[in-house]
């Protein structure tokens, strides 16, 4: 009885210790993804922000593609350079589901408006409503508060844009994803580095 009782605490403690590790390797790798993505996304808005500002050329439009493009160029280079290979546990299923999920949503409103079957469509503020989305119920998964804070933040400013001036949407944009993205982005990568001083949320 007792070694079954002792089999059944094990048990329960190495659970408990293969959900911290998980937890601690998803936030390890967590880290890159969103700073790969975030920086993409500012770096291209302010592009085509500063190309509109001075031609009025809407066909600078197009340049949003080059979200994607750099994106996952990005990570090809950042999983290069990692070169660590990991089983995939549940949480990284969770988290991989989440964001094809919101990939194809956000898809499904480029596309329309690119091929101006949906001229009226918000695209910028649906965008980041989605991808708030996205990131706070990431956020909440791998329980760090910094990114579904930043999470909460983008959706709570994705309204804001509708109300904005055509010239603010694009700072707006940019902003929602800085604070969404690479700011818990850098606290993720922070705290990887000093595993012994991070407290985890």
């Amino acid at each position: 009885m007792k070694e079954k009782e002792l089999n059944a605490a094990e048990s329960v403690e190495l659970i408990a210790r293969m959900i911290d590790n998980t937890r601690r390797h998803l936030e390890r790798n967590a880290g890159m993804p969103f700073l790969v993505w975030g920086y993409a996304t500012v770096a291209t808005t302010a592009a085509v922000a500063a190309a509109l500002l001075r031609t009025g050329d809407p066909r600078w439009h197009w340049l949003w593609l080059a979200i994607p493009l750099l994106g996952w160029a990005g990570m090809l280079v950042a999983q290069r350079r990692q070169g660590e290979r990991h089983v995939r546990t549940f949480i990284d299923r969770v988290v991989s589901h989440i964001w094809t999920v919101f990939g194809i949503a956000s898809w499904a409103v480029v596309l329309p408006a690119f091929l101006g079957t949906a001229e009226r469509m918000p695209v910028l503020p649906v965008i980041l409503l989605l991808m708030g989305m996205g990131t706070t119920l990431t956020g909440l998964v791998i329980r760090f508060r910094p990114l579904t804070a930043g999470g909460i933040v983008a959706i709570v400013l994705s309204p804001a844009l509708l109300a904005a001036p055509d010239l603010w949407n694009p700072l707006l944009f940019g902003a929602g994803f800085a604070l969404m993205m690479i700011v818990p982005g850098h606290i993720l990568n922070y705290r990887s580095n000093r595993p012994k001083d991070a407290r985890h949320e």
